[in-house]
């Protein structure tokens, strides 16, 4: 399986958006969610500030988003996904959340709005070719102290093939292949 164009994420991410939190919940048991609001605290975001979550999907980290921003704050999600953004609009309503913005879009494309404070990002920027560009623009957006949090797959330089395989695998409902390892160091895949 070769890295996913935008259109086939699109549509795989669409296709699970109404079941991918159970299709992770098995990650949880490793501690996904001590990761997600340990990751939001060390952006040290203050009430009222403006974070952009990048390939936001359901909205897993809104919860911990909105408590550090407060109401005075905003959040913006942005996915490439509108089904995916769908099941954040509800998570959001369920939060009670009015500072939320939703934007459908491929991160390479997003524009950062001036106010940004901070970006964070979860298991997505791993797998857009454009990795280190992303990484740059994002840090362009930011104002002076302003932070960057990201928390994602790498490949394993140390573990055994068979294990590496077992992680392929758990993580082929996402979209992530072998080839997914040279995404994030932003290298093109070979043509087959």
């Amino acid at each position: 399986m070769a890295i996913l164009s935008n259109e086939q994420v699109e549509r795989l991410y669409d296709k699970n958006a109404g079941i991918y939190d159970r299709l992770v919940s098995g990650f949880r048991w490793a501690g996904l969610g001590r990761w997600r609001r340990d990751l939001v605290n060390r952006l040290e975001l203050n009430a009222g500030d403006h974070v952009i979550d990048l390939c936001a999907g359901t909205g897993a980290n809104l919860a911990f988003l909105l408590e550090r921003v407060g109401p005075s704050g905003k959040v913006t999600l942005v996915d490439l996904s509108q089904g995916m953004l769908d099941q954040a609009r509800r998570r959001a309503k369920r939060l009670r959340a009015s500072n939320v913005e939703f934007v459908q879009s491929d991160v390479a494309a997003f524009r950062f709005p001036s106010e940004t404070s901070a970006v964070i990002s979860t298991f997505g920027l791993e797998m857009p070719p454009d990795y280190a560009g992303i990484i740059e623009r994002a840090s362009a957006a930011l104002p002076t102290g302003g932070r960057m949090a990201l928390l994602g797959l790498k490949h394993p330089e140390r573990w055994p093939r068979w294990l590496i395989e077992i992680g392929i695998f758990a993580t082929k409902p996402f979209g992530v292949s072998r080839d997914t390892k040279n995404s994030a160091r932003g290298y093109q895949p070979a043509e087959s």
